[in-house]
């Protein structure tokens, strides 16, 4: 897909994240890998670049988690969520699910299936 100025997603994919998040390591948003986000009119000005536009684009029509848009863009959650917490600064994203998700503990009943068929292979 490609953003304005000629940039794709594969040229995006060859640019150092070092570069790309201004050598920023963490965001003030919790954002976890299932935080679903849909674009939204910005009020503010948010950041130029054809990562934030790439991400706009990918968040438009639909709700976009961002283990996807990791995945789209070819980049590290970490830088993901970096620029989205830009965007969300600038308005131009929202979350469509703020809460944080359920703490779940592990399935007893897939780890008990799955130790009796380790064991009836061996």
């Amino acid at each position: 897909m490609a953003a304005r100025g000629g940039w794709t997603d594969t040229a995006l994919r060859d640019i150092r994240p070092y570069t790309i998040t201004g050598g920023r390591t963490h965001t003030a948003h919790e954002l976890y890998l299932t935080s679903r986000l849909l674009t939204r009119p910005a009020t503010g000005q948010f950041p130029p670049g054809a990562e934030s536009e790439a991400l706009l684009l990918h968040c438009s029509g639909a709700p976009c988690s961002v283990a996807e848009l990791a995945g789209r863009l070819h980049q590290p959650v970490l830088v993901i969520k970096i620029l989205v917490g830009d965007l969300l600064d600038a308005g131009a994203l929202t979350l469509s699910n703020p809460n944080r998700p359920a703490a779940a503990g592990p399935d007893t009943n897939l780890l008990e299936a799955v130790l009796h068929g380790l064991r009836n292979r061996l």
